[in-house]
């Protein structure tokens, strides 16, 4: 459930690494293909009124999806 675009949590390692895949079996990559990416901090709220930011606390990474 969800939004389309919400993506299951990323889990980082303190060194800044993922490894764990992120698995979106409603996506295709035709569909992010040159769209942005923002990782936050934290995770979301999961509420149908989010918490400013999702409350997912501050924006750690951004970028464009090639592909």
């Amino acid at each position: 459930d969800g939004h389309l675009g919400d993506l299951p949590a990323l889990y980082v390692a303190a060194d800044g690494t993922a490894s764990t895949p992120v698995l979106a079996p409603r996506l295709k990559l035709s569909d992010v293909r040159n769209r942005s990416l923002m990782m936050h901090a934290g995770g979301d709220n999961h509420s149908d009124h989010p918490a400013p930011l999702g409350g997912g606390g501050a924006r750690v990474a951004c970028g464009v999806i090639g592909g």
